[in-house]
């Protein structure tokens, strides 16, 4: 008679198996589970087989029991994750230039084991990491955990920052300086991962590219406590920006055609008026940089700055060094 542990070791196996090998478009006999068992050392039979799944269904497992003649088939059901929310994970991570390609093939293998073998091979097919432009920071996971603990602790973090000369050579900013930052979130923007906390040495909020900095290390020091802070305000105003000045109200004058670019890049909270039949204008709150700037000037004068003044100035005067000719 078989005994108790060979019973829940065929089960387990038995779960793992059709786990692995089934799904909506692949079932499988019970003639061949019968025969897979088998060959794995565990003895079974139609009832057997039926009331290991039926114990499995119990347990909370969606397997289904399709009839085929007198004859049934098996194949596991819903998963943690159905088959597009995992391609979009899957594609996610293979396209994030902050997880080096080493790193995204290990997490896609993850991700593709909570897939069928079929499903697994569907979502891959077409995965092409090496060939894309990757972080080859290796050590951004162990940064970016102790961050975390650090906020969890509430206490300040020291590290380096990194910058590169004309030659790609990579050097530590500031001949080396420590920043030593309370932090408060870490924020994935424009894909690229930011810590972003307060500085005590410039008495204002900073943001710091994870993927350029070394692994921090966890002070004594309780952090600089901001209840005001949140995340989302944060990195629609200043990461997507690169900004660290103070924050203004900036009005845009743009064509009607460009308001899905702006609501894109600013969200739909923005103030908006109509200013003529062809424009409209956008009040956004920003902290003016090269990188808004910039953005301004992809369109090409369909979105322009009306005011301040002062902003609408320093714009005019980039354009015109870039425009300026030897």
């Amino acid at each position: 008679m078989e005994n108790k542990t060979t019973t829940k070791s065929r089960i387990l196996f038995l779960l793992r198996y059709l786990f692995e090998n089934t799904d909506d478009d692949h079932a499988v006999s019970t003639y061949d589970l019968i025969a897979v068992l088998a060959d794995n050392g565990f003895s079974a039979n139609r009832k057997t087989l039926r009331d290991d799944v039926e114990m499995l269904c119990d347990a909370g497992y969606e397997i289904f029991v399709d009839k085929d003649g007198k004859s049934n088939s098996y194949h596991f059901g819903s998963r943690t994750f159905e088959l597009p929310e995992l391609k979009m994970l899957v594609d996610a991570v293979s396209s994030s230039r902050f997880i080096s390609a080493e790193k995204s093939d290990v997490l896609i293998q993850k991700l593709t084991s909570l897939a069928s073998r079929y499903e697994a091979q569907e979502l891959t097919a077409k995965i092409f990491t090496a060939d894309r432009i990757k972080a080859d920071n290796g050590k951004i996971f162990l940064t970016t955990d102790v961050v975390s603990q650090a906020i969890e602790q509430e206490k300040k973090v020291s590290f380096q920052y990194y910058d590169y000369l004309p030659n790609k050579e990579k050097v530590l900013r500031n001949n080396g300086e420590v920043y030593i930052i309370s932090p408060y979130a870490l924020i994935w923007s424009d894909d690229r991962y930011y810590l972003v906390g307060y500085s005590d040495k410039r008495q204002k909020l900073t943001a710091f590219r994870v993927d350029r900095m070394t692994v921090p290390q966890i002070t004594d020091e309780a952090a600089v406590k901001n209840t005001e802070f949140n995340p989302a305000d944060f990195a629609n105003k200043v990461v997507q920006m690169y900004a660290s000045g103070e924050e203004k109200t900036v009005v845009l004058r743009c064509t009607n055609d460009t308001m899905r670019s702006v609501i894109d890049k600013f969200g739909e909270g923005i103030q908006v008026a109509n200013f003529d039949n062809e424009h409209f204008t956008a009040e956004v709150q920003v902290q003016p940089s090269q990188t808004f700037f910039g953005w301004v000037f992809t369109f090409r004068g369909d979105i322009e700055i009306l005011k301040p003044e002062s902003v609408k100035e320093e714009y005019l005067s980039i354009a015109r060094k870039v425009a300026k000719m030897d």
